[in-house]
């Protein structure tokens, strides 16, 4: 418990500082006085006084704030200081300041992204063939299992992020590969196959594919069973490999699980090989809810057992980039990631996302300290991820948020005068229960599909 709050703290506080630090350079860069930059809410915990500005650490780590001088229309200053206020300041000026926030926090993105792919490299998988699909053009090309792919259309490939790369910017067309197999070197000229399937929002997609792929085809092999689970409880082991179950003989990890999903809870009998002897053991599939990306929910019968790793270790490298490379990553995935954000929001105004997707500070924490466990890189790039929502969130045109002052500074620009106070402190107001409604809808989802 104590490192989920302590991740979940660690990744809020970067966050918020990164972004209140955008509001406080450009407001700084304008001549605009700053006199509080505050990380989190509440009483004052510590802190320094510099200048004008009061830099402290509040009780509540749930945000944070910088206040500027004029900040309020109606607040008093003295006349000595109207050059600092930012109501005073041009409109580009005032809404450069309010967007620096999230621009700060794709900023950070980029930072990392670009950061860790530059040090760290991309795990990626060895430009070795450990799968065929039977109906591909690759098949008909006579590509085999094993195959070391060494170039396409006559750029070298070192591994599946590269081949991937190059299929997907030919699409249709011809491609050349040379290949090696058992110390010969083979040309296969083959043409991508467009396939049509539906995306996470059930829409149709089309990709090309060659047929091939760099992890074996899962073997009816236990690499791990759940707690609390049939599999475990009827004494399933790692490494146990299924050959049959109810005498039909079993190959493939998809055969197993067809059979197991279509079993409505009716007992099973699993034929194992383990360490040389054959042993038999009844299990009963356990009802249970499952969740796509999305959060929809759906019954399945599952055993809880889990295959091993499809990728073998040998396969295993990483691709270094060099700064330039990482630069062009990083930046192609930051965009990725914001273009992803906002069409995730766009297909919830539409009702094509349901809201059980929404997560608040419970589902960030629980991800966090997932992703914490998982090793450093995975929980910056997890940082990131977060950096980029938060930006595109604090970009919504609802009054309290950067969006909404954005909003009002765009018609401002308009009409060549601002929006009256009155109206705006209704806007406020209508934006604070809108946000508070949303906060309390997030917490709810968070209990709901998180912790049941």
């Amino acid at each position: 418990m104590n490192n989920i709050v302590l991740n979940f703290i660690i990744v809020l506080g970067v966050l918020i500082f990164f972004h209140e630090l955008g509001h406080f350079i450009v407001a700084r860069l304008f001549g605009v006085g700053v006199e509080r930059f505050s990380l989190g809410f509440g009483p004052r915990i510590l802190g320094k006084t510099v200048g004008r500005t009061d830099y402290r650490i509040s009780l509540i780590p749930l945000g944070g704030y910088v206040k500027m001088m004029g900040e309020e229309p109606d607040a008093p200053l003295a006349p000595e200081d109207l050059h600092l206020s930012f109501t005073h300041k041009p409109v580009i000026q005032r809404s450069l300041i309010v967007a620096a926030g999230p621009l700060f926090n794709v900023l950070l993105a980029i930072l990392i992204y670009v950061g860790g792919f530059w040090i760290a490299g991309i795990p990626t998988i060895r430009s070795v063939v450990r799968y065929v699909d039977p109906s591909g053009p690759a098949e008909a090309a006579g590509i085999q299992t094993g195959d070391l792919i060494k170039s396409i259309n006559g750029t070298p490939v070192r591994s599946w992020r590269n081949i991937n790369d190059i299929v997907d910017e030919n699409k249709a067309a011809p491609l050349n590969l040379q290949i090696e197999r058992g110390g010969k070197f083979l040309s296969i000229t083959l043409k991508p196959a467009a396939i049509t399937a539906k995306n996470v929002y059930d829409e149709n997609m089309t990709y090309y594919s060659i047929g091939i792929r760099g992890e074996a085809e899962p073997k009816p092999v236990v690499g791990d069973t759940r707690p609390d689970m049939p599999a475990r409880m009827a004494g399933l082991r790692k490494g146990d490999v299924i050959t049959a179950i109810d005498g039909t003989p079993i190959e493939l990890w998809q055969t197993m699980h067809d059979i197991i999903s279509s079993s409505k809870g009716r007992q099973l009998i699993f034929t194992i090989q383990r360490d040389g002897q054959t042993l038999e053991i009844p299990i009963k599939p356990q009802e249970v809810q499952e969740k796509d990306i999305l959060g929809n929910k759906q019954s399945a019968y599952r055993i809880g057992i889990s295959p091993p790793d499809p990728v073998l270790a040998e396969d295993k490298i990483t691709d270094q980039v060099g700064f330039l490379g990482a630069c062009k990553l990083g930046f192609d995935y930051c965009w990725f990631v914001v273009r992803e954000t906002g069409r995730f929001f766009v297909k919830l105004v539409q009702g094509k996302v349901p809201s059980g997707a929404i997560g608040g500070p419970i589902r960030i924490a629980k991800m966090a300290n997932q992703q914490a466990q998982e090793g450093f890189m995975q929980f910056i790039f997890f940082i990131a991820f977060v950096s980029v929502n938060l930006a595109v969130i604090n970009l919504v045109p609802i009054p309290v948020l950067d969006g909404g002052h954005l909003l009002f500074f765009i018609i401002e620009a308009i009409q060549r005068k601002p929006v009256s106070i009155r109206v705006r402190e209704m806007a406020q107001q209508i934006g604070m229960v809108l946000l508070l409604m949303l906060m309390i809808f997030v917490i709810y989802n968070d209990v709901i599909f998180t912790w049941f």
